[in-house]
């Protein structure tokens, strides 16, 4: 009886063992506007370039990878610092208790919309202003846990090339491409991705009112990420 007990004991400590060393899960946490959030796919929860970039990291890791999404879509600068239970916030709980995430961020496209119509003064001061808060937000996000998570921000795209757009699209890239060097993120390049595939990549060509990615443009965001590795 004595050895039977011993035998059951040695079994359930080889189990525990054998489970304690598997590869464990990491997570994700998808930040950001509603390019995070997936408006445009077919299906957000599965073809916006979250879940197509949980996927591909569950692909290089070898290991599951969790998808915590806190996206929210209208979402500027300011209010992704600012608003109640605002979203840093959640991101900061987040990364709390999952040190060492990979995180992605888009943010920056409902500001430049927000002045669109505003005179040139002002949208240089609304793209200062984003400068700051995205310095901020980066160095927020950095400090939430350790080791640190590794951050790749979204460089934007031009949906409407040929327009006013060019210019300010490209200022403000200039100025994501700047902050995130200086806090360590990377940038993964969607302004480059959708060059020249603007009409596959985005709605805008058929749809002038919606300039968010099809499917395809999706699929190339993730891919973006994935190229910057963050």
């Amino acid at each position: 009886m004595i050895r039977h007990a011993a035998l059951a004991a040695y079994v359930l400590l080889l189990f525990a063992l054998s489970s304690c060393s598997g590869e464990p899960s990491t997570a994700y946490v998808s930040l950001g506007d509603s390019l995070a959030v997936g408006v445009g796919a077919s299906d957000p929860r599965e073809r916006g370039y979250a879940p197509l970039y949980r996927d591909l990291l569950e692909e290089n890791m070898g290991r599951e990878v969790d998808l915590i999404q806190l996206g929210v879509a209208g979402e500027t600068s300011g209010s992704f610092m600012n608003s109640p239970n605002s979203q840093l916030a959640r991101a900061e709980r987040a990364l709390v208790d999952n040190p060492g995430a990979t995180v992605t961020l888009s943010l920056g496209g409902n500001d430049l919309l927000s002045v669109a119509g505003n005179t040139s003064a002002e949208r240089e001061e609304a793209l200062a202003r984003y400068a700051d808060n995205l310095d901020y937000i980066l160095q927020t996000i950095k400090g939430a846990s350790e080791p640190a998570p590794r951050i790749g921000v979204l460089a934007l795209y031009n949906p409407a090339p040929g327009s006013f757009t060019d210019d300010w699209t490209g200022r403000l890239n200039a100025e994501i491409r700047r902050v995130a060097e200086a806090n360590g993120a990377a940038v993964a390049a969607a302004d480059e991705t959708f060059r020249g595939r603007e009409e596959e990549y985005a709605h805008h060509a058929r749809y002038p009112w919606d300039v968010h990615p099809t499917d395809a443009g999706y699929k190339a965001l993730a891919q973006a990420f994935v190229q910057a590795a963050p």
